[in-house]
């Protein structure tokens, strides 16, 4: 079980616990000012805050999250396969402050046709806190890469997610539970 720390992102305006072993990527290359970047300094699996644009015009927050994951992850070309989405609490935040998780898969062009367990992929977490107020979606992904061999452990479609993901999985809790606003200043408050 992996042990986690509280860091600050946003220059202590927001917090939320990481795995001990995560480190600022900013310490190894440039992350766009409404991003912070944490990796594993140990593997592969790396975990993406953004502040972005609250999305509308969707009927659901379900869709505005299949927006965000489709633009972010789909930028890249790749096929994105979604497989849960549900509502959470966030912990530290107001019980009315709609949040979500989803559980998702990004597949390279040439294996996209293939099955998810015969290819390599990356397994993403992605968490959307939607401040209706401040006019943001604050848009959380875990991502966990998959070589052919690891992607052999994970069949999503039977709910056989394998190690990696579960050690997503363990992180993407963790974000829920300690995830917390100090300063909406932030937001221009």
């Amino acid at each position: 079980m992996a042990s986690f720390k509280v860091i600050d992102l946003y220059d202590g305006s927001i917090q939320m616990a990481v795995p001990t072993s995560f480190i600022d990527a900013s310490n190894l290359r440039p992350v766009p000012d409404n991003q912070e970047v944490y990796v594993d300094a140990n593997g592969t699996t790396s975990i993406v805050v953004e502040l972005l644009d609250r999305v509308n015009g969707f009927a659901t927050d379900e869709e505005s999250m299949k927006y965000h994951i489709e633009d972010l992850a789909g930028g890249s070309g790749d096929t994105i396969r979604l497989y849960q989405t549900q509502r959470v609490t966030m912990h530290k935040l107001h019980a009315a402050i709609p949040a979500y998780t989803m559980i998702a898969t990004a597949h390279p062009v040439a294996a996209a046709a293939s099955p998810p367990a015969s290819g390599a992929f990356t397994g993403i977490y992605m968490i959307m806190v939607r401040l209706v107020d401040q006019k943001c979606d604050v848009i959380v992904t875990i991502n966990v890469p998959h070589d052919e061999r690891l992607a052999r452990e994970v069949k999503m479609e039977e709910g056989r997610l394998g190690q990696k993901m579960e050690e997503g999985a363990t992180i993407r809790d963790a974000v829920v539970a300690s995830f917390w606003v100090k300063n909406w200043g932030l937001f221009g408050q």
